[in-house]
C-alpha cells in the first residue's frame, strides 16, 4: 500500500487527540480523503498496540484506541525501572552485572542478551559469576517489537553454583523496590520493625 508512513501518521494524530473506536477512526480518515478497508485500519491499530504506541481499551460494545505519551511509555518501561534500581546499588560493576543477568534469567527463564544489559545500564565484564551462552534458540520467541535482537547477539547466564548470597539478596532488593514503585503497597510495610526473617523454603 502506498503512503504507509503518512497513513500511520494520520492514525497517530487522530488518537492523540481523543480515544476513538475503529469506526470513528475510519470516519475521520475518510474526512481527510483516506479510504481504507476496516480490516486494514484494525491491523494498523493492533500493530501500533503491540509496539506500545497506542493503548487499546474495551468500552462496550467497542474497543477504543489512544496514543500513549512518551511520559507514559517511560513510566511503564520494565527496563527503565530496573535500570534505576541497579544504578543505585553501591557495589562494583561485576556485582551489578551478576544482579542484572540473574534477574533476567529468573524472571524470563532464558539467557540475558547484551542489548538488555545496555538497557539496564550495565555492560559485560569478565566475571566468574557470569558466562556467555548460545541464546539463538530464544531469539525467535521474543517479540522483536519489544526487544530487537540480532541473530548474533551475545547472551549470558549466571553460574548459579558460584553465586554469592549477596547477589541474590541484591536482586531481591531490586525487584522489591520496583514492586513498591509500581504497586500501591503503602501501609503494608512501613510500620513493621526492621528484622531479619528466616524462611524455610
Amino acid at each position: 500500500m502506498s503512503g504507509e508512513p503518512r497513513f500511520r501518521d494520520l492514525i497517530e494524530e487522530l488518537v492523540s487527540k481523543d480515544s476513538l473506536s475503529i469506526s470513528a477512526i475510519q470516519r475521520q480518515l475518510e474526512k481527510k480523503g483516506v479510504k481504507e478497508h476496516r480490516l486494514i485500519v484494525t491491523g494498523y491499530l493492533r500493530a501500533l498496540r503491540d509496539m506500545g504506541i497506542v493503548e487499546e481499551r474495551k468500552v462496550p460494545p467497542s474497543k477504543v484506541y489512544s496514543l500513549i505519551s512518551k511520559e507514559e511509555k517511560s513510566e511503564t518501561d520494565f527496563y527503565s525501572y530496573i535500570k534505576q534500581e541497579i544504578e543505585d546499588l553501591d557495589v562494583d560493576a561485576e556485582v551489578k552485572l551478576a544482579v542484572a543477568v540473574l534477574l533476567i534469567n529468573t524472571l524470563f527463564h532464558r539467557p540475558c542478551f547484551r542489548i538488555e544489559l545496555k538497557r539496564l545500564g550495565t555492560s559485560y565484564v569478565e566475571s566468574e559469576f557470569v558466562r556467555k551462552v548460545d541464546g539463538s534458540a530464544y531469539i525467535r520467541a521474543i517479540n522483536q517489537n519489544k526487544l530487537a535482537i540480532s541473530d548474533d547477539e551475545p547472551a549470558f547466564e549466571c553460574v548459579t553454583e558460584l553465586l554469592s548470597t549477596e547477589v541474590v539478596d541484591l536482586m531481591i532488593r531490586v525487584l522489591s523496590n520496583v514492586v513498591k514503585e509500581v504497586v500501591d503497597v503503602s501501609g503494608l510495610y512501613e510500620k513493621y520493625p526492621q528484622k531479619t526473617l528466616e524462611f524455610n523454603l
